[in-house]
């Protein structure tokens, strides 16, 4: 059995309602000729207020931190497609998030105002 993921500010469960439209989003920044068009993805966390998600890979049974914010060009085309970085285990994901979340509330005083 699995560990239960934490999941701490500033990531955010992405509701199942918007679930397709992000599928549909993350989709549309891939060419068609890419190698995730061809997998199933589900995100399922996001960074909230950014665009950085962590999506499921139902076809390699992989998760994969994309983010919107650092893009790349595609091998040698004039496409630029998100940064993704694979993650080794959930112990990643966790410490990743947890990093997150110190670096994120040491920016504020204890009123929740920037420092």
């Amino acid at each position: 059995m699995k560990d239960t993921l934490e999941i701490k500010w500033p990531w955010v469960v992405i509701w199942i309602e918007y679930a397709d439209e992000i599928i549909a989003q993350i989709q549309e920044a891939f060419p068609p000729n890419h190698e995730i068009q061809t997998h199933e993805i589900i995100p399922g966390i996001k960074w909230e207020g950014r665009p950085i998600f962590i999506v499921d890979d139902d076809t390699t049974g992989q998760r994969i931190l994309m983010n919107f914010e650092k893009m790349k060009r595609w091998k040698k085309t004039k496409f630029k497609v998100p940064t993704m970085k694979v993650f080794k285990d959930d112990a990643e994901i966790r410490e990743m998030i947890e990093n997150d979340h110190l670096g994120e509330r040491a920016r504020y005083n204890k009123d929740g105002d920037l420092k």
